[in-house]
């Protein structure tokens, strides 16, 4: 009975966690919506719907949009218009700043991960603790003529957001090269290491 138990729940629970996942999403998404198709609804077709159904409709409604923008600043007028809307938004001293950051960050995670030349391992943030990180760009100018050795630029992603983290400049000598791809290191690092690739034979700590 407890095999057959934990074998059912082993199937059942990634069902029911994605279901939940999916749900979460839609409710956190729909609710931009959810007001305006609530009053709409009530007012012109005087139909009171359920809320998860006007949030699911609302988060429809988001997700459709979401693609439109995306279809839109694909041709040559959308793409003018982002540019316009760009400029106007970097011209102000506070969110010129944020705005860049976010855009690159965002860029790099959902469209462009070759950003990320390869996944290592660090010692972070002390001996004996070792972190995922990814290796950005081989450190130049004045920060590495400061530096008495070979560094490289790396980030260090945070769980389970991978799109914050650290920025580190870590010795050539103390990086642990990994063999696992870029899209398993996200992977391993937004499931909380619950999600780990195939292993496969552990390089040595050597120079870069």
């Amino acid at each position: 009975m407890k095999k057959n138990f934990l074998t059912g729940l082993v199937i059942i629970l990634p069902f029911l966690l994605t279901i939940y996942i999916i749900w979460f999403t839609f409710k956190l998404v729909g609710r931009f919506f959810t007001p305006f198709f609530t009053s709409f609804f009530e007012t012109f077709l005087l139909i009171e719907l359920p809320d998860s159904l006007i949030i699911f409709i609302s988060a429809l409604v988001t997700l459709f949009l979401i693609w439109l923008v995306g279809l839109f600043a694909s041709n040559i007028i959308g793409k003018t218009i982002l540019r316009w809307a760009e400029g106007l938004l970097l011209k102000i001293p506070m969110a010129r700043g944020l705005y860049d950051a976010i855009r690159k960050l965002t860029k790099v995670f959902f469209m462009d991960t070759k950003t990320f030349q390869r996944v290592v391992l660090i010692e972070y943030p002390r001996k004996g603790i070792y972190s995922v990180a990814f290796i950005t760009s081989e450190t130049k100018g004045e920060l590495q003529e400061l530096i008495n050795e070979d560094v490289v630029n790396v980030f260090i992603p945070s769980t389970p957001n991978p799109t914050t983290g650290y920025f580190l400049l870590i010795p050539k000598s103390d990086i642990i090269p990994l063999k696992m791809s870029v899209d398993d290191a996200v992977k391993v690092i937004i499931s909380g290491g619950i999600i780990v690739p195939p292993s496969s034979s552990v390089p040595n700590k050597t120079d870069e």
